[in-house]
């Protein structure tokens, strides 16, 4: 189903949604301009940095929500008629997903279950191994910092009925001639950086595993819903009973979303009208309630079908009692998901670039430029370890977190644990190729933006 853009949806979803937007709490004083600047980013008035279809942003300080706004449109009606976004609405926050997976798995490495230094292969039930470098295990402490040489290749997902086991098995389609693993003599495992999706798919594979439940179902039971929260890695459970809370992604296009045109009508990305519970699963009406049992499931046979590298649906305010919990080292609201010192090691380096030693691929899933430097420096379990210093946009300040890049969705969680700060910004949708113009940062430009913004208004 096509939607388009009508005239009025912007100006209605500002007016509706401007007035709730500050709230100031004794936490510290909010910069009064910050409402107006980040209105300046949302409508494509910053130079270089295109309109947005719509954004969810939450600043904490202090453990304490000091910002809350939502601007744009959420979906549209049958009728064309834009719904206001919400910082409640729960869209498919991309990569982020794999940071809230990581709590998951880390509760099995506290109870004992699961070590990070031992061979995969001893969990997953097939052995795991580059086949260049046959001698060396893969552990998770290298699957978790994006150090354990696998790769994506062209697919790291599967319909029911494949298996994951085939990706790293000769002989099978899905190998795709080692397609899966780095080949050259500096790569192997621990040594290298290059950021993998498929990677959480064998951390998926684990949980599964390990704990005998499907990995939705353990995220469910074991992080989410212990948070109070009803995001969810299956979007039929949002979907379903909550349709009005989900939230689409957009972009602006004349050719029915394929490519970007800045003058053409908005169109859903994903989560439009119908919603695909699972990868591969035919889409389904919004509303319509499914429960998902899948009676041939054998845990850690295709753990990539909830999408784990990308597919949790959560809100802002969802993400910002996962920051919460992050900055009250493991524990919040008198909840304690995580020990501290589990905290404390997320959030120390595994990886550091050595510009040196060319000892990684800091663009993430892109193909680097001769001599270029991107935005990924250094890691820790599932933690992205930036210092907006490394770009002179101010004063040394490690910041830690995840970004999320997918359908339309850019997303920043990122963490400064020493202020006891963070800022969650969900961006849904843009009117042109927010990769189209750089800035002063390895960043996309409305990324940058708003960490700039955040850092001007908030620190």
């Amino acid at each position: 189903m096509a939607f388009v853009r009508r005239s009025g949806w912007k100006a209605a979803c500002l007016g509706a949604l401007l007035p709730l937007g500050l709230i100031a709490t004794p936490a510290g004083a909010v910069d009064p301009t910050a409402e107006e600047a980040l209105v300046r980013i949302f409508d494509g008035s910053v130079e270089g940095s295109p309109a947005m279809s719509g954004v969810e942003v939450v600043v904490l300080d202090q453990g304490k929500v000091v910002f809350d706004t939502a601007l744009g449109m959420a979906t549209f009606a049958d009728d064309g008629v834009a719904t206001p976004l919400t910082t409640d609405h729960k869209v498919r926050i991309a990569s982020i997903s794999k940071l809230v997976a990581t709590v998951g798995l880390m509760q099995l490495v506290e109870a004992g279950k699961v070590n990070l230094d031992r061979d995969i292969s001893d969990y997953l039930g097939f052995s795991l191994r580059n086949p260049n470098f046959p001698d060396t295990p893969i552990t998770l402490r290298q699957i978790l910092s994006h150090t354990s040489s696998i790769r994506d290749g062209d697919q790291y997902w599967l319909p029911r009925g494949q298996h994951l086991r085939d990706f790293f098995t000769k002989g099978t389609e899905l190998y795709d001639g080692g397609a899966h693993f780095a080949a050259a003599a500096g790569e192997a495992p621990g040594t290298y950086f290059t950021y993998s999706n498929l990677n959480f798919g064998v951390v998926a594979g684990v949980i599964e595993r390990v704990s005998g439940e499907r990995f939705d179902r353990y995220m469910a039971a074991n992080v989410l819903r212990p948070l109070g929260l009803s995001a969810s890695y299956n979007a039929c459970d949002v979907s379903g009973p909550e349709p009005e809370h989900l939230a689409s992604l957009f972009r602006k296009s004349r050719d029915g979303g394929d490519t970007f045109a800045p003058d053409g009508p908005w169109h859903v990305q994903l989560d439009g009208a119908k919603v695909a519970c699972h990868y591969g699963m035919t889409a389904i009406p919004r509303g319509e309630r499914v429960v998902i049992e899948h009676e041939d499931f054998v845990p850690g046979d295709n753990p990539t079908l909830f999408s784990p590298q990308g597919g949790l649906r959560a809100s802002a305010h969802d993400l910002a009692k996962v920051a919460r919990m992050f900055l009250g080292r493991g524990e919040v609201d008198g909840v304690r998901l995580l020990k501290a010192e589990t905290v404390d090691a997320m959030w120390t380096p595994v990886w550091t670039f050595d510009r040196a030693a060319g000892n990684g691929n800091t663009t993430g899933e892109d193909d680097p430029a001769p001599g270029e430097v991107g935005p990924m420096l250094s890691y820790g379990l599932s933690v992205d370890l930036i210092d907006p210093a490394s770009w002179n946009l101010g004063p040394a300040q490690a910041l830690g977190g995840h970004r999320g890049d997918a359908y339309g969705l850019l997303g920043l969680f990122l963490i400064d644990r020493k202020s006891d700060k963070a800022l969650i910004a969900l961006m849904t949708g843009f009117a042109d190729d927010p990769a189209a113009h750089k800035g002063e940062t390895p960043f996309y430009r409305p990324e940058e933006e708003m960490l700039k913004w955040w850092l001007r208004h908030f620190n």
